[in-house]
């Protein structure tokens, strides 16, 4: 572990609801975070644009993205405009969509493995898609942090790196290691040798990872806040 999550971290509290673009950075240093609380070779990355965590000497770059159903996350924006303007329209296109809406609160429709499977194959796909251009520009290691929120289903667990090996075995570009953090547990794939690995994050750490992540857009926003 490279990162501290001090007292301080922990009993951490914030009021304001972040904006879309404040979200975007929140996921790239929640992304960091997390690969410094599982590894020490990560202390030099830092949050940039395209690739999002790059090594100060540009060797290293690692895509962050998000997996997510594009049905729930058309639902997460329904409901956030129902939130903010108060426009019952936006509840009722999320519960046409299969979703239960209520006052600063929704539920998402289930979903199986095949669901969350697609979705991490779909972003995959496009991902691969940049590889080639950050090549150019001299990045030698590669990857990527797929970032589910809450737990994927137990076969998507197990699954998902089968799924990231068949599509690289026909692709011309290739990642060098690729990441799936989920709560509790960051699993990854070395492509290089084929390894699969996990390592369990316990909740009260995960919770100081996020935390340490707001903290980090505080920062962004002019706060006073120090890192450690």
């Amino acid at each position: 572990m490279s990162i501290r999550l001090t007292d301080e971290i922990r009993g951490s509290h914030f009021a304001s609801p972040l904006d879309p673009e404040e979200l975007k950075y929140y996921t790239e240093n929640f992304a960091l975070a997390v690969l410094r609380y599982c590894f020490d070779c990560y202390d030099d990355l830092t949050v940039c644009d395209a690739p999002d965590l790059q090594s100060t000497d540009n060797s290293v770059g690692i895509e962050v993205t998000e997996v997510a159903i594009s049905m729930n996350r058309a639902i997460v924006g329904d409901c956030l405009h129902y939130w903010e303007t108060g426009d019952v329209k936006y509840k009722n296109k999320a519960e046409q969509r299969g979703a239960t809406a209520g006052e600063m609160y929704y539920v998402l429709p289930s979903v199986d493995s095949e669901d969350e499977l697609a979705a991490l194959e779909t972003i995959f796909r496009k991902k691969l898609g940049k590889l080639r251009s950050y090549k150019k520009r001299g990045f030698r290691r590669l990857g990527l942090i797929m970032i589910m929120d809450g737990l994927p289903l137990k076969n998507t667990a197990l699954s998902w790196a089968d799924v990231v090996r068949e599509i690289q075995s026909t692709s011309r570009e290739r990642y060098d290691v690729v990441y799936f953090a989920y709560s509790a547990a960051l699993s990854y794939y070395d492509c290089a040798t084929g390894d699969v690995g996990y390592i369990q994050i316990e909740k009260p750490d995960l919770d100081a990872l996020k935390k340490y992540a707001r903290l980090a857009v505080e920062k962004g926003r002019g706060q006073n806040v120090k890192m450690p």
